[in-house]
């Protein structure tokens, strides 16, 4: 049974997903300006979840240093969490794994 509180905490998840829904694409623009700024240039996919705690996810196809990719999470929940007003967002990292593929930054980077 959901109480007044897990029912408050998912509508407000719902309404950040709504926010970062709408403006995804701005967001996006707002990432990628401090990500070239710091030397980071990979290829970052933000998308926003249905279910679950998580806000947004992020994810790169390349595999960038630990220490890269803490930075590039960083930037985005910075980002993520100014356009919510201001919230401190964190990170945290989620399995991922790909089969049958063989991927390179030609493959995911336009001409």
């Amino acid at each position: 049974m959901d109480t007044a509180n897990e029912s408050s905490a998912d509508d407000r998840i719902q309404a950040h997903r709504e926010i970062i829904r709408q403006s995804l694409d701005e967001i996006a623009a707002d990432v990628g300006t401090p990500l070239r700024d710091a030397g980071l240039n990979y290829p970052v996919f933000l998308t926003v979840p249905q279910s679950g705690d998580a806000l947004a996810t992020i994810a790169t196809p390349l595999d960038p240093s630990d220490e890269d990719w803490s930075k590039m999470s960083e930037i985005a929940c910075r980002v993520i969490g100014k356009r919510l007003g201001g919230f401190s967002l964190i990170g945290r990292a989620l399995p991922c794994a790909a089969m049958n593929v063989t991927m390179s930054a030609a493959d995911v980077i336009s001409d």
